[in-house]
């Protein structure tokens, strides 16, 4: 089952999420050879795609991966209330490892 996790985002800031992942037992899993991919929707039904986050595997050997977006990319996304997910990819098996509201909020300093 997937994690819930709503996550607050500034409209023009970059956006980092790290995920460590383990199992059951607590161990760390070798992510080396799975792949990952998140995006964000208006509803969870909705087909039009608002944003998608960069995947980065960062340490695959102790189950660490980061999923971010753009300073460009919040930027362009609306102050309001969107949902996202985050799965993973292991050959033919896809699982949903993280989900929740995706709260955008304006941003009251603008970079020069």
């Amino acid at each position: 089952m997937a994690g819930t996790r709503d996550i607050v985002l500034y409209a023009g800031d970059t956006y980092v999420h790290e995920l460590r992942l383990r199992n059951s037992a607590n161990a760390v899993i070798n992510i080396s050879t799975h792949t990952y991919s998140g995006q964000i929707k208006l509803g969870r039904t909705a087909t039009e795609n608002i944003a998608s986050f960069t995947t980065q595997i960062s340490d695959g050997a102790n189950g660490v991966v980061q999923f971010s977006l753009a300073a460009n990319t919040t930027a362009s996304i609306t102050a309001g209330t969107y949902y996202y997910d985050i799965q993973q990819i292991n050959g033919t098996i896809v699982t949903t490892l993280l989900a929740g509201k995706a709260i955008v909020q304006g941003d009251v300093t603008r970079a020069s």
